[in-house]
């Protein structure tokens, strides 16, 4: 499942939002002797409302930019770049489902090879195409990587979202290097993989606790999420309120969503306090996720994603 918060002249927008992966798609594989990535932060698309980490990759010839998404569970591919790259894309009989439950139509892609800016080489073998907001395609967002599924087989990711940079390697060494950066005794949240068991392709995506006075909810770690989303259902939202101030309008693969805002609430994620101005609204419970945790709240941590288990922390 994947989503993306875009926020443009004060209108959040939803862009693929708790996308679910219904059909068996095989994720976007790094070469065993990919290393690392070079991705980036852009201040222009930050002004737009993309504070995320970024890659770019081509695809026959045409460059775009794709957001590093840890809550996408498949590699999502804008329908608009698909047509400019000439990628060929098969009828699906599944759907994407956004954040409020709203499904979607997808395609399927195949067999694509592809180069990361830096000139390496990466084979795409599937995923799947959605039509995502006008947006998209103004700012040359051609979609969402997931990388996690990225790491080949054995391996781990390291993505430090301070930085920014993605590594790949074992996880023991990933916690060592993760120990060196920010000192021996630091503490890393840990938690297991979430699968949905109802796909037939190998997927992950991360929960973790996060808590404020007391209450404590699982939250999808979400580095293509703008903003944190409490669902009203959750024990965090019980203790904060629901807001009485509206909170950003969001579209979703499936149409607008709204919320309310809750100002000031300080959470405790991987180790360490952030005030944060969540929303109150509706939030897939798959995995027993009551949140979602956006860059609001990961934009000073470092992640390790891996097979088996995940950890985190943060500054």
């Amino acid at each position: 499942m994947t989503r993306v918060l875009c926020n443009r002249s004060g209108i959040t927008s939803l862009c693929a939002a708790a996308l679910a992966l219904l059909t068996p798609a095989a994720p976007v594989s790094a070469r065993e002797s990919v290393r690392s990535l070079p991705v980036f932060y852009d201040s222009a698309l930050a002004a737009q409302g993309f504070p995320n980490p970024l890659v770019k990759l081509q695809i026959g010839g045409h460059e775009a930019v794709f957001v590093v998404d840890t809550g996408a569970s498949v590699h999502v591919i804008a329908d608009w770049y698909v047509e400019v790259a000439g990628i060929p894309a098969a009828r699906s009989d599944s759907a994407a489902v956004d954040n409020a439950g709203k499904t979607a139509p997808e395609r399927l892609v195949h067999s694509l090879q592809g180069r990361w800016s830096d000139g390496q080489r990466f084979g795409l073998n599937e995923a799947i195409v959605v039509a995502f907001p006008p947006l998209f395609k103004s700012l040359h967002l051609g979609g969402l990587v997931s990388p996690q599924l990225l790491a080949p087989p054995g391996m781990a990711a390291l993505l430090d979202l301070r930085v920014p940079s993605l590594r790949f390697m074992p996880f023991a060494r990933a916690e060592s290097a993760l120990q060196r950066s920010k000192g021996p005794t630091v503490q890393l949240d840990r938690s297991q993989p979430c699968r949905n068991a109802d796909s037939k392709l190998v997927n992950r995506r991360y929960v973790v606790p996060a808590t404020t006075v007391g209450a404590t909810d699982l939250m999808l770690v979400d580095t293509g999420a703008t903003g944190t989303t409490l669902s009203e259902r959750s024990k965090i939202a019980q203790v904060i309120g629901s807001g009485n101030e509206p909170g950003p309008r969001s579209e979703g693969v499936g149409g607008e969503t709204s919320g309310r805002m809750v100002r000031s609430v300080q959470l405790l994620r991987g180790g360490r306090l952030v005030t944060l101005n969540p929303t109150i609204g509706e939030v897939s419970a798959r995995c027993g996720v009551q949140g979602i945790l956006g860059m609001d709240a990961l934009r000073t941590c470092s992640l390790i994603l891996g097979e088996t288990e995940m950890a985190f922390s943060c500054d």
